[in-house]
C-alpha cells in the first residue's frame, strides 16, 4: 500500500512557516526591526513563496509578522550602507535586490490558494506592497498603512503601483503615493484596502476562522476565480470569456462538482475534498 509523503517547509531564519493541517502562517521574524526587509529575508521570501505556489498541501495561506510590526519595508540601513560603501554601485545592487523581490511577488501570486494578510501592526513602503499582494486583508487596531518611499525619495516598488490601483482605483492610488498619509486601520477599511478591522488580541484567531472559511471552498473554484480576477484587468473580453469557458468546463470533471450538485438538489452543505 502506497503513502503519499507531505513535502517538508523548507528551514528559514528571518522567516517562519508553520503549517497546522491545511492551514499555512507565515510570519516575518525580524521583530528588532520591525521585520524590514533585508537581502537575507528577501532570499527567503523567494524560496518560501515558491514551496508555497508548487509544494505546500495547503488550501489556505495566513502572512503576518511577528512582534510590533508587519514590516516596515525595505531595510533603510542597507541603503544607508550602500551609500557608504557601495556609492556609485548602489543602484546596481538595489537592482538586484528587487529582481529578488519581484521573483517572491510573482510565485506568491501563483499560489493557487486563498493567501490572508493578519497585519498586526505597521505596513510600510514594501511592507505595505507584501500586504497588497495577499488576496484579503484583515487588520488589527494596531495596524498602520504608509506607501513611506517618498519620504526618503524613492521609486515604489514589490508591485505597490500593481496592487494598489487594483484595490483603490488608480486616480486614489496616486492620491495616496504623492500626499502619503499615515493610514490608521479604521481609515484603511474605508479605502477598502482591508476588509475587517478586528482587536488586536483576536487577530490571530480571526484570521484563522477566515482561513478555515476560504479552505472549505472548492479548490478549483478558488483558483480560477483568482487566475480570472487576475486577469481581466489585462485580457481582451474575447480572451477572458475563453478563459471562463474552459475553467467551467474543467471544473465538471472534479469530484467536487459532483458533490457541490448532489450536496445542492439535496438541500445540505457541501463538502469539498479538493478532487
Amino acid at each position: 500500500m502506497s503513502t503519499t509523503t507531505v513535502p517538508s517547509p523548507p528551514e528559514l531564519k528571518n522567516l517562519r512557516l508553520e503549517i497546522d493541517g491545511e492551514i499555512g502562517t507565515l510570519t516575518l521574524a525580524r521583530p528588532k526591526v520591525l521585520n524590514a526587509m533585508s537581502p537575507e529575508l528577501i532570499a527567503e521570501l523567494v524560496t518560501a513563496a515558491a514551496w508555497l505556489a508548487d509544494r505546500a498541501p495547503l488550501r489556505a495561506l495566513i502572512v503576518t509578522g511577528e512582534g510590533r510590526a508587519f514590516s516596515a519595508g525595505g531595510d533603510v540601513t542597507w541603503f544607508k550602507r550602500g551609500l557608504d560603501e557601495s556609492g556609485a554601485y548602489l543602484s546596481a545592487d538595489v537592482r538586484r535586490g528587487a529582481d529578488v523581490l519581484h521573483q517572491a511577488i510573482v510565485d506568491f501570486h501563483r499560489i493557487p490558494y486563498p493567501v490572508i494578510a493578519a497585519i498586526n501592526g505597521v505596513a510600510a513602503g514594501a511592507g505595505f506592497s507584501l500586504a497588497l499582494m495577499c488576496d484579503t486583508r484583515i487588520a488589527s487596531e494596531d495596524a498602520a498603512f504608509v506607501c513611506a518611499y517618498g519620504r526618503i525619495g524613492a521609486s515604489p516598488d514589490g508591485g505597490m503601483t500593481y496592487f494598489l490601483p487594483r484595490v483603490v482605483g488608480p486616480a486614489r492610488a496616486l492620491e495616496l503615493l504623492l500626499n502619503d498619509p499615515l493610514l490608521s486601520a479604521a481609515e484603511a477599511r474605508a479605502e477598502g484596502i482591508v476588509a475587517e478591522v478586528v482587536p488586536a488580541d483576536r487577530l490571530t484567531e480571526v484570521a484563522r476562522e477566515r482561513a478555515d472559511e476560504l479552505a472549505a471552498k472548492a479548490p478549483h473554484y478558488v483558483r480560477m476565480s483568482k487566475l480570472l480576477v487576475g486577469q481581466s484587468l489585462e485580457n481582451t473580453l474575447a480572451d477572458h470569456l475563453q478563459v471562463e469557458r474552459h475553467g467551467i468546463a474543467d471544473s465538471m470533471a472534479t469530484e467536487d462538482l459532483r458533490e457541490g450538485v448532489t450536496a445542492f438538489l439535496e438541500g445540505r452543505q457541501a463538502t469539498f475534498t479538493g478532487r
